[in-house]
């Protein structure tokens, strides 16, 4: 499985990663995981469709627990601070959260590589871009799996 390619692999990997534009907004980016609620990661990409950056479901938590004590804050003890915290929040966009340390793999990388990178990075999906940096898809651990247990049916 090591010579293995991403390319050589296209058939397993999802063609249409969840994404959204770096200016949407944090309501928006809630709404792709709601919609599809196996997505580990949204991918950032601007008007280009060039990833900028990736935000995770964890990402999201943090921001929605930092809401969540901004209103047990407020209504405890109302202050300026508390509310401002808040509006912040649910005004960002996704460029505002988003990580911008960005991990990816690229059709002419190894299937080795791939597992190294989600490994590194603790993730369960990666986003696959061209030689642009445009997203054009998103291979997840479950494919990885899937493609290991058919290579392994196939030695036997």
């Amino acid at each position: 499985m090591e010579e293995t390619r991403i390319s050589e692999i296209r058939e397993y990997i999802t063609a249409k990663p969840t994404y959204v534009n770096e200016n949407e907004s944090i309501h928006a980016v809630i709404n792709k995981f709601i919609k599809n609620p196996v997505t580990r990661a949204v991918y950032v990409v601007d008007d280009s469709n060039e990833l900028q950056g990736i935000i995770t479901i964890q990402d999201i938590l943090r921001r929605i627990s930092v809401d969540f004590y901004s209103l047990s804050f407020l209504y405890s003890e109302p202050s300026f601070t508390g509310y401002s915290i808040m509006s912040a929040i649910k005004d960002s966009k996704a460029a505002d959260i988003m990580n911008t340390e960005i991990y990816y793999v690229k059709d002419d990388d190894k299937i080795e590589h791939a597992f190294e990178v989600l490994f590194q990075n603790n993730a369960g999906e990666l986003p696959v871009v061209d030689e642009r940096n445009r997203l054009i898809g998103d291979l997840n651990v479950i494919e990885l799996l899937i493609l290991w247990e058919k290579r392994q049916k196939s030695n036997d």
